[in-house]
């Protein structure tokens, strides 16, 4: 078997062909041509040789997609997944960790923040399970 480089009579972009089979598609915009009396740029039998050469006429070039809008708040991120928590336990493994990982070191108006009805009962709780621990007279970290 011989592998080649050839340009799509199409579109022109060059892709490659297995010299053995009668015809072949453009994969760019699927033109069906024949290979018989085609002007083959580069030829080997080995297909990683041809591959390499082909990717250094061509490169592929990765394009990063940009996202769209701005990167989330962490705080309305700790507040969705804690609206969307089944139990109470889960909810407050979640908010212990994730007033940590924000704020270092968070108070009880950080909870209200999050829950302002249950904050009070939330941070007990936390101390019961002993999920967090007082740093600071105010100041509880996970």
């Amino acid at each position: 078997m011989t592998y080649a480089i050839i340009s799509c009579g199409k579109c022109k972009r060059q892709r490659m062909i297995d010299r053995s089979s009668s015809s072949s598609a453009c994969p760019y915009c699927n033109n069906t041509e024949t290979h018989k009396g085609i002007r083959v740029i580069f030829e080997d039998k080995d297909q990683n040789v041809v591959r390499e050469v082909l990717t250094k006429v061509h490169p592929f070039k990765v394009q990063e997609k940009k996202r769209s809008g701005t990167d989330p708040d962490p705080l309305s991120t700790v507040v969705y997944r804690y609206e969307h928590c089944r139990d109470l336990q889960s909810r407050v493994k979640l908010l212990s960790r994730g007033l940590t990982d924000i704020y270092g070191t968070f108070t009880l108006e950080d909870i209200e923040k999050v829950d302002e009805k249950n904050a009070e009962k939330l941070l007990k709780t936390m101390l019961e399970l002993c999920l967090v621990h007082e740093v600071k007279y105010g100041r509880y970290r996970a």
